[in-house]
C-alpha cells in the first residue's frame, strides 16, 4: 500500500533514515556519517506544501519510502538558464529484504505521478558514483545521467 507520510510516522521514517546512512557511509564514510536528518527536518519536510514523504507499506509495516520536493531552479532569472519546474528525489529507502519485490519501482512510479500532478517538467536523484546496485536500478527504470559532479581532495 502506498501513501503519504503523516507526522505519526516520522519516528519510523527516522529509522529507516538511519538505516539509509549507515549504508552512505559504508559507501563513502569520508562525507557520511551514519546517523540520520534531524527529527527537525524530517517533521519540517512532511509539513511543508512542497514535499511529501511517499511511504509503502507490507502488512501495515512501513518498509520503504520516497522524500520528493518540488523546485525550481535557482538560476531561472540568467539568461543563459532556462527556469526549470522539476521534482527532486532526496531519499529512496527500501529495507533490504524487501528489495527485489518492486517496491523501489512502485516509489518512483507514485513519485513521477506526484511530480505530473504539479505539472512538473522532470524529475531527478543523485546516486553515488559507486552505489552500483542503486545506479542499475536507476538505468532500469529510465533514469539518464545528465550531469556528473566531481570531486578532488585537497
Amino acid at each position: 500500500m502506498l501513501r503519504t507520510a503523516g507526522l505519526q510516522e516520522a519516528e519510523e521514517i527516522y529509522k529507516l533514515n538511519t538505516e539509509l546512512f549507515v549504508v552512505l557511509n559504508n559507501l563513502r564514510g569520508d562525507i557520511y556519517n551514519p546517523i540520520a536528518f534531524p527529527m527537525i527536518f524530517i517533521k519540517s519536510m512532511i509539513n511543508s506544501l512542497n514535499s511529501d514523504y511517499i511511504i509503502v507499506e507490507d502488512d501495515d509495516k512501513i518498509v520503504g519510502y520516497a522524500l520528493i520536493e518540488e523546485r525550481v531552479s535557482p538560476y531561472k532569472e540568467y539568461e543563459g538558464f532556462i527556469e526549470d519546474h522539476y521534482a527532486f528525489i532526496y531519499e529512496l529507502v527500501v529495507l533490504p529484504e524487501y528489495r527485489t519485490k518492486g517496491y523501489g519501482k512502485t516509489l518512483i512510479e507514485e513519485a513521477i505521478n506526484w511530480a505530473k500532478k504539479r505539472n512538473l517538467d522532470s524529475i531527478e536523484l543523485n546516486v553515488l558514483s559507486n552505489n552500483y546496485n542503486a545506479r542499475a536500478f536507476y538505468d532500469r527504470i529510465g533514469f539518464e545521467e545528465y550531469q556528473i559532479k566531481l570531486r578532488r581532495k585537497i
